[in-house]
């Protein structure tokens, strides 16, 4: 820690040409790490051929390497030595997807307070990847090469299918802080030549530095935006309240790390007049699921089995459940995500999927009625209401909850009219409303935006 906060300490001191070096030098670092060498173009090869598989040749692999990660968790992993011993279980009796139920589901906490057991003992891992999750509670998971070159190839290749050859200039919209927060001069990006990617800034944007995002922009002509959907929303939101089109035509946008929200996608693929191809992966690394053609969630079957275990009357809907299948480092068999999603097919049950409707994101973001019912998606409600470039919605009491709006302008009373019938058509009449126009949503401390904020003691 103490040698990252020099570096970051030298980094804010030196001029901009220097940051540029450090930031390509480091890109540089991550690219041999990530793109190199002939497993990570073995991986990447398979990654292509995996997306023309049919049902029998992804369960044919799936259970294949299900057996594997099985037999190898109860012969060198401590927790699930001590599980396999007290379920009674062998890895004989799981050599298919639907056997993974067999399993008990691990939950976060229980990862977080026995995180050493999970570890293989005496193997280093290739990265460390540090986490926070929604919580704030910090965790460290352990990541074999083959894991990590996975899910490098598969954005990679999610970017291809939608049109973007690695290599392409990207410009980039995400948490980093390339510069001090209180340095409201330009420039407010940085260079990674490494990987032909500018870095901007998501915590300068504002009415004033637009202008200068706008012809930055227009001079590199990223072929790609990737980054947060609030933050490329933002931008959106700037060109469209000043009646301004972008100089450049991007080949596709792609948002990660928070959910899309509806509202957000109108917004960006009306002013960038391009289709959205959002991904969704986890920290843990089990799970990849990028958006297709025909915007449902495709899950990678190389990286890990899902399943969807229900968690309201939603029969379509439920937490996602995922298995590694790759990483034997530390690898976590039936792990609560955390998050929602909706599939097609019916998951009282549980259900092994290999193809997502919607993600829907975290179980807390979620409003809840006062007769007990969780209302999630609530984006749904800014459908139909025009001049809305950004939204929150905030459960400050158990009957009532407050939207923040960000507005080009006083919006008109039909639009607050249908803003707040649809609202109480989606809660039932059951909570009371509160609008307020604000200057300005707070980010969370990495950078993130979350549309719904519960404060109120969750059911």
């Amino acid at each position: 820690m103490k040698s990252k906060s020099l570096a970051e300490a030298i980094y804010f001191r030196s001029p901009v040409c220097v940051q540029d070096l450090l930031v390509s030098t480091y890109g540089y670092k991550l690219y041999q790490k990530r793109y190199s060498g002939s497993l990570y173009r073995e991986i990447l090869e398979q990654v292509r051929r995996c997306r023309s598989w049919n049902s029998a040749e992804i369960e044919a692999h799936q259970s294949e390497r299900l057996h594997e990660i099985v037999k190898h968790c109860r012969s060198t992993i401590p927790y699930y030595q001590k599980v396999f011993a007290d379920y009674g279980l062998h890895e004989n009796d799981i050599t298919s997807t639907e056997h993974v139920t067999r399993l008990p589901i691990l939950n976060k906490e229980t990862l977080r307070t026995h995180s050493e057991q999970f570890k293989h003992p005496g193997i280093k891992p290739f990265i460390l990847q540090h986490t926070s999750g929604s919580t704030g509670k910090p965790l460290t998971l352990m990541v074999n090469e083959e894991t990590y070159k996975l899910a490098m190839a598969l954005l990679v290749e999610h970017e291809e299918h939608h049109g973007v050859q690695f290599g392409a200039r990207r410009a980039t919209f995400a948490g980093r802080m390339i510069q001090n927060a209180d340095n409201m001069n330009p420039p407010f990006a940085r260079m990674n030549w490494a990987e032909n990617q500018k870095l901007f800034s998501s915590y300068h944007l504002n009415r004033d530095t637009f202008a200068w995002y706008r012809v930055e922009l227009d001079r590199f002509q990223p072929v790609e935006i990737i980054g947060y959907p609030s933050a490329i929303c933002d931008l959106a939101a700037r060109y469209k309240d000043a009646g301004i089109s972008p100089k450049f035509h991007p080949t596709t946008i792609v948002t990660n790390s928070e959910t899309l929200l509806e509202w957000q996608r109108a917004i960006i693929e009306d002013v960038f007049d391009c289709k959205i191809a959002d991904y969704y992966g986890t920290a843990e690394y089990v799970l990849f699921a990028g958006q297709g053609t025909d915007g449902t969630y495709h899950l990678n079957p190389l990286i890990g089995v899902t399943e969807l275990q229900p968690n309201s009357d939603d029969d379509n809907a439920g937490r996602l459940i995922a298995t590694s299948l790759t990483n034997t480092t530390m690898p976590l068999l039936r792990y609560d995500i955390g998050d929602t999603a909706v599939c097609k097919t019916d998951c009282r049950s549980g259900t092994v999927v290999h193809k997502l409707y919607s993600i829907e994101g975290r179980i807390d973001d979620y409003i809840e009625t006062p007769d007990g019912r969780k209302i999630g998606r609530i984006d749904h409600i800014f459908k139909g209401v025009k001049g809305i470039s950004e939204a929150q919605v905030i459960q400050d009491a158990v009957d009532h909850c407050t939207i923040r709006l960000i507005t080009s302008s006083a919006l008109p009373e039909a639009e607050m009219y249908v803003l707040k019938n649809n609202f109480s058509a989606r809660t039932g009449g059951k909570l009371r409303l509160t609008v307020e126009t604000v200057a300005s949503i707070p980010r969370g401390a990495n950078g993130k935006f979350k549309s719904v904020l519960r404060k109120t003691p969750k059911g």
